[in-house]
């Protein structure tokens, strides 16, 4: 007869409760299995004689963070489309293994791929799932859906005909279910749509003109939320965001030429706002802007000019926001998404609180998943990360590794200062 898994203890720590935005002291945690068992005051935990307990007095105890927008399959060099012809697919496995890992070890037990082949998507998320490796809670849309004029429907010819386009257009009431179909019966957790164009590309790619006419999208809406998948609209410019919030989708990816009629609309619909801001600021580093075409550039000035009193003012008139950074793209290297955090704090006039949650709860309910994970609560997934330090009171102690004693996810320690440590 096979002998009961024994608890985890996490004994005496202060927990974030980040549901109530407090800092609960003297705190103990009981994980069996992958679940939150029990968690309350140290006086009145009930030790068992087989706990595994783990004592964490004075240091702080947060829920796992969630990145709402990584490109796991993009290693953030300036010319990343070029990349696929240096590369093999069976090599993108490797590099999507590799950057999701760097965020687990800076403390992301989840993280939400807005587009990506097929090829390797749904293979990655089981083999962690399953615990071969070490790595976080991945959630997947595989290729995106968009229409011509977008900048993953026109990319580089030559990428094109080896490995085909970074999305899948369709158009029409009939093409966009079918499309949203399709991604379901090939894994897809949630549906991403691209409504504008976008930074990277020149002329061809406007960002201030929407893709999709107003029944194609709420066909997408309606097809994806009959299957419970939520959807994620790459949007740059006004005119797409609003077409977007009008249809229902229930996260703006970038929404950086925003303006008061659409936060008013985003508000009114709570739809979440997922800023992106490490994004525009990763490409306006010197050494990737001077490998940039000209037309280009202007478009970074455009949006970097905005971006920052565009998503403040969201954020000030209630639109609901989360963490996400676009990680992979150009200056945007996976594992610094505490960068993004900071953006919501500097930028955007969040304060350290707000600026976790939106880490945590709140990008739980953006992808849907806030009753599983962003909190620790009975019955919830053991993700949590304990920390050396307060981050409340000094965010930027998670911007060291080092100072993430332990990374927790599905109630397995998967990190340590840095390391992955869990090897199955």
């Amino acid at each position: 007869m096979s002998q009961e898994k024994s608890r985890l203890i996490i004994k005496s720590g202060n927990i974030f409760d980040s549901v109530r935005g407090i800092l609960k002291e003297n705190q103990t945690i009981v994980i069996h299995e992958n679940k939150i068992l029990w968690c309350g005051e140290d006086d009145s935990f009930e030790k068992e004689s087989n706990d595994e307990i783990i004592d964490v007095k004075g240091k702080t105890i947060i829920p796992g963070m969630i990145d709402c927008h990584v490109h796991l399959e993009n290693t953030a060099e300036p010319d990343y489309e070029r990349k696929y012809l240096r590369t093999t697919k069976v090599m993108w496995h490797y590099y999507a293994l590799q950057n999701a890992q760097k965020h687990l070890i800076n403390g992301f037990t989840c993280i939400r791929d807005c587009g990506s082949f097929p090829d390797w998507a749904p293979s990655l998320r089981r083999i962690l799932d399953n615990g071969v490796f070490a790595g976080p809670r991945l959630i997947i849309a595989n290729l995106p859906i968009s229409q011509w004029g977008n900048q993953e429907a026109i990319g580089p010819i030559e990428v094109i005909e080896y490995y085909g386009r970074f999305s899948e257009v369709k158009t029409g009431i009939n093409g966009i279910k079918h499309a949203v179909r399709d991604r379901r019966r090939s894994g897809a957790d949630f549906i991403k749509t691209i409504t504008t164009g976008g930074v990277l590309h020149g002329i061809t790619s406007k960002v201030d003109t929407s893709l999709f006419l107003d029944d194609e999208l709420l066909a997408m809406t309606e097809e994806a939320h009959r299957f419970g998948m939520h959807v994620a609209c790459h949007a740059h410019g006004r005119e797409g965001i609003y077409k977007a919030v009008k249809t229902n989708v229930d996260t703006i990816e970038h929404g950086t030429l925003i303006d008061e009629e659409t936060i008013d609309l985003m508000k009114e619909k709570q739809t979440f706002l997922i800023p992106t801001q490490t994004a525009g600021f990763g490409i306006n580093k010197p050494d990737i802007l001077k490998q940039l075409p000209p037309e280009v550039k202007i478009k970074i000035e455009q949006i970097i000019l905005k971006m920052k009193s565009n998503h403040k003012l969201a954020f000030e008139k209630g639109v609901l926001l989360a963490v996400g950074t676009d990680a992979g793209t150009p200056g945007n290297p996976h594992g610094t998404t505490i960068s993004e955090i900071i953006n919501m704090i500097e930028n955007v006039g969040m304060t350290t609180t707000q600026a976790l949650q939106a880490a945590t709860i709140q990008a739980a309910k953006a992808i849907k998943m806030e009753k599983k994970i962003g909190s620790i609560e009975i019955e919830k997934c053991a993700d949590l990360v304990v920390c050396n330090g307060n981050p409340i009171e000094q965010i930027s102690i998670l911007k060291d590794p080092n100072n993430l004693l332990y990374v927790i996810k599905d109630g397995m320690i998967m990190a340590e200062k840095g390391k992955i440590t869990y090897f199955n």
